[in-house]
């Protein structure tokens, strides 16, 4: 396994790791629905065990002690066999009401700590991964939330927790990471442009690059853009995320970004069959999702109001029918793509329902984003929402090949924000239908290479001229401007 220790020498957190990871959280509450077994450890370097929950004081608890004692030990021992390692994640969008209360008492945070070394050795867990949804805002209703000291009480925390760990293991043998949001921690005035703190105490920040749009705002929209449009959803995305944290001091190689395995559907209030995916929907009351989804309360939070989740698992969409193939909708679905946040989406003018979801295309591209820009690895929530064919290709993160997708033609609607897929990779072969439509942004040339069009779709490895210099491209791209914050284009010279 890429990540194994070598000989004798361990990892601690103020050291780089030593290549990519894949991480895959696993909910415990899957039964016999998922088992351990269906789980692929060839390809996952990490497991996150989901979730130890913090609702009352500074102990967490299990909502199933009983269901955890057989299921985790299976876990782990299948993990180790195949050299992955199992990190226990503490928290979760309903298991963190007291985490604020916990970060801030000396006495409550030993006994957290004391919890969560107990159960590495009951256990033979690799670590702990935090997952506070969200420090400094409120996240689910009943949390506790201290704007003011959220963020520092949780680095106190954070080195507490490292330095039980160093002491009561070999030191650096035990893991930390945490689940962020897109942007960096809330503190008053907006979020934190210094995080390097923390870098010391943490192996891998695994960013939420997901749940960016969905059901509860009114106007639908991308679950998991790559690139969000400005003035269209919530201005957050894949990459936006990346530059988020890397800008307040977390180096690449410790930044984790996620991958959604499921999509988030809404019932619009217009007919989609020919717009954007940015249309009126109905807010805060989603359709059924899946066959797995139902009617679910917060047994811990009666603010939040129940309802179901809309949530449809990659793997069902597959199975139901929806996706007859990883990039063909069945009748009366009605398959785009968004060239902005490089995402599908569906429609289906019957019911008005709208899909938004990750297939092999989109989580390619994201893929050798990652790859690109020497990220430690990539997250994935979560391992048994997919089929296979999305684990196919995120897992070629470990190995450095391209993670392309299936490709596949794609009805598209007629917005400025779709356009006709190619018929192969999105990022290694270019569309047959990307003929420019306007005239270059850039004039003159150098040599054979031509000036950067704002219209034409580019690959990794193709060459533009703007402003003077030579740019390269780093992965698929339309409409990103040489020198922009995408990252997208790298300076080769001057023409």
């Amino acid at each position: 396994m890429k990540f194994a220790l070598l000989g004798s020498l361990l990892f601690s957190a103020s050291s780089a790791l030593a290549a990519q990871s894949l991480v895959g959280y696993f909910p415990n509450w899957l039964y016999a629905k998922y088992p351990v077994s269906q789980i692929d450890f060839s390809k996952y370097t990490h497991i996150n065990y989901a979730f130890a929950i913090l609702i009352s004081g500074a102990t967490p608890t299990y909502t199933d002690p009983q269901q955890v004692e057989t299921q985790l030990p299976q876990l782990v021992s299948a993990a180790h066999a195949k050299n992955a390692k199992v990190l226990l994640s503490v928290g979760g969008w309903s298991g963190c009401l007291t985490y604020s209360t916990v970060a801030a008492d000396a006495s409550q945070r030993q006994t957290f700590i004391n919890w969560n070394i107990g159960e590495i050795k009951k256990y033979n867990l690799d670590g702990i991964d935090l997952d506070w949804e969200y420090p400094g805002s409120q996240g689910a209703g009943c949390n506790v939330v201290d704007l003011q000291n959220d963020a520092k009480n949780y680095l106190t925390l954070l080195q507490e927790l490292r330095a039980a760990l160093d002491s009561s293991f070999p030191a650096g043998s035990k893991e930390i990471s945490i689940a962020c949001h897109v942007r960096t921690f809330k503190v008053p005035g907006g979020y934190m442009t210094d995080v390097s703190d923390y870098v010391k105490v943490i192996d891998r920040f695994n960013l939420m690059t997901y749940d960016i749009n969905g059901a509860w705002n009114s106007t639908s929209g991308p679950n998991a853009p790559f690139n969000f449009e400005p003035g269209l959803g919530d201005a957050d995305s894949f990459v936006s995320s990346i530059n988020n944290w890397m800008s307040a001091g977390v180096p690449a190689s410790k930044i984790i970004p996620g991958v959604a395995f499921y999509g988030r559907s809404a019932t619009a209030t217009v007919d989609m069959s020919k717009t954007n995916q940015y249309q009126p929907q109905n807010a805060g009351n989603p359709p059924s999702g899946d066959s797995n989804d139902a009617y679910w309360q917060d047994p811990y939070c009666s603010k939040d109001p129940g309802g179901v989740s809309g949530v449809w698992r990659y793997a069902n969409l597959r199975s139901q029918g929806v996706l007859t193939t990883p990039t063909t909708a069945a009748s009366p679905w009605i398959r785009n793509w968004d060239n902005i946040t490089q995402t599908p989406w569906l429609f289906n003018p019957t019911t008005k329902d709208f899909i938004s979801y990750d297939d092999p295309t989109s989580v390619g591209i994201k893929t050798d984003y990652a790859l690109s820009k020497n990220l430690g690895g990539l997250m994935v929530w979560s391992v048994d929402e997919d089929n296979g064919e999305l684990l196919n290709v995120v897992a070629k993160i470990l190995t450095g090949s391209s993670g392309g997708g299936n490709g596949g033609t794609v009805t598209s609607a007629t917005s400025a924000t779709t356009s006709v897929k190619p018929t192969s990779s999105a990022t290694s072969v270019k569309p047959t239908s990307s003929a420019p439509t306007s005239s270059p942004t850039s004039s003159g040339g150098c040599g054979s290479i031509k000036a950067w069009d704002s219209a034409t779709v580019y690959v990794a490895g193709d060459q533009v001229t703007y402003n003077g210099k030579i740019w390269k491209a780093a992965w698929w791209t339309q409409g990103d401007t040489p020198g922009g914050s995408t990252g997208v284009w790298t300076s080769t010279g001057s023409c």
